[in-house]
């Protein structure tokens, strides 16, 4: 497994050719495994959870949580984190939920996905929490449920997913 570890620099970011895409790392390891070594700095996160600057603060069976600290370059006109970046860190947390119950070899994508907002996120709410479990997982499809929050326990939005369960084809 050397050839999947990030490269030991202080940013956290792996520089290629150790960087190796989600879907390798999926392909090889069962989603809990795979996600542990994502939390633990042992494989790289995905590109989405680098690129938003996302932290995976829990990963259990069924049961993930990825937190954000909101800051002003995230606002939108009206002065509060967007809520598509809300809906991201919610989506990455539905997702990687159903993940953590998948074999080697097996994704989730998303089939359908709400997000419901209470309450809007700032700087001065600091950091939030997306907390995802799984709600049914079958054959082809799950479904997932997330409720944002922050230190305290107070929720800013929530959110339900569907997901596809696929089974990979290397050669795509």
């Amino acid at each position: 497994m050397a050839d999947l570890r990030l490269d030991g620099n202080d940013a956290g970011v792996a520089t290629p050719p150790n960087y190796p895409h989600a879907i390798d790392i999926f392909r090889r390891l069962d989603g809990l495994e795979a996600l542990g070594m994502m939390q633990r700095g042992e494989v790289p996160v995905t590109n989405i959870t680098r690129w938003m600057n996302f932290s995976l603060e829990t990963v259990e069976r069924g049961h993930v949580v990825f937190g954000m600290v909101p800051h002003e370059e995230l606002y939108n006109l009206i002065g509060s984190v967007h809520g598509g970046i809300i809906t991201t860190l919610m989506d990455n947390a539905l997702g990687c939920s159903v993940q953590s119950l998948l074999p080697a070899g097996q994704v989730a994508t998303t089939m359908d996905l709400h997000t419901r907002f209470h309450r809007p996120v700032t700087a001065a709410t600091g950091k939030v929490f997306a907390d995802a479990r799984v709600v049914h997982a079958g054959r082809r499809t799950a479904t997932s449920e997330a409720h944002l929050v922050d230190a305290n326990g107070t929720v800013y939005a929530t959110g339900t997913s569907t997901l596809m369960i696929l089974v990979d084809q290397p050669n795509r």
